[in-house]
């Protein structure tokens, strides 16, 4: 009996030491799908948090936890130090003067404008966004409007409708509320994986906003470091977790690891 409380209790050390050697590391994330989705009862889920969850799977030295943000309070949470780096972002939107450093580019992508066809014919119909209402999320930096976010000014220089759902934008083009909506490209590969008979009814720019080199954006001096996450990303696509979650959002893309 001595023997198995004896061995109980160094199990538990070994478990605690464990514990105490593994690097806690803050991802901050908003709503930005399908990298992060909140649904009617709060839930949070999307590709940030299952890269998070393969993360803690393929090694024990860092144990990611995920830490709820906006998009216009993100700047400002990270100065507060909520958390210590971002997932699926780029040092280009509004990070230019951050103390912030960011990884290889681990994923592609960019932002395109969509409409009914029923009203939008060519592609010319995308030219005159002026004269068109338009469908955006609020907190996000368009081509469009010079990338500047502030609703107030979007407002006053485009007749324009500012959400935090993506899914709604879509909807309102669809039930003919809105003339045209921008999207990311990621998000309406997982709309159409869901709503497969809504891409029949809709007209897709050729042309993007913008394009996407998304990244992940570490705090400088911290720990985990720039050259360790690209080892640590490069792990999961060499073994093709990576791109089976992006598959499981319906992002089919041809990966490579770039700088």
């Amino acid at each position: 009996m001595l023997k198995k409380i004896i061995t109980a209790h160094i199990f538990i050390l070994l478990f605690i030491g464990n514990l105490s050697a593994t690097e806690n590391v803050k991802v901050g994330g908003y709503v930005f799908p399908p990298f992060v989705e909140k649904d009617d009862k709060g839930n949070i889920s999307g590709l940030t948090l299952d890269l998070i969850d393969s993360l803690n799977k393929i090694q024990s030295e860092y144990h990611f936890s995920f830490v709820l943000t906006s998009s216009r309070r993100r700047y400002s949470s990270f100065e507060n130090g909520q958390f210590d780096m971002l997932f699926f972002e780029n040092i280009f939107w509004g990070w230019q003067k951050a103390d912030i450093e960011a990884t290889k580019v681990f994923l592609t992508g960019g932002e395109v404008f969509i409409a009914l066809k029923s009203k939008a014919k060519h592609q010319e119909y995308f030219n005159n966004l002026k004269s068109k209402s338009i469908a955006a999320m609020l907190g996000y930096h368009y081509s469009f409007a010079e990338f500047n976010s502030n609703p107030e000014f979007l407002r006053s220089k485009f007749n324009i409708q500012l959400s935090t759902n993506e899914k709604r934008n879509i909807q309102l083009v669809l039930w003919d509320r809105m003339d045209i909506a921008i999207v990311s490209k990621s998000y309406l590969a997982r709309f159409f994986l869901e709503n497969p008979s809504a891409k029949s009814k809709l007209l897709i720019s050729d042309k993007m906003d913008q394009e996407y080199n998304h990244t992940v954006l570490i705090k400088k001096d911290f720990h985990l470091k720039t050259t360790k996450m690209n080892a640590l990303l490069e792990k999961l696509v060499l073994t093709g977790e990576y791109n089976h979650i992006l598959q499981k959002y319906g992002i089919k893309q041809k990966f490579s690891f770039t700088k």
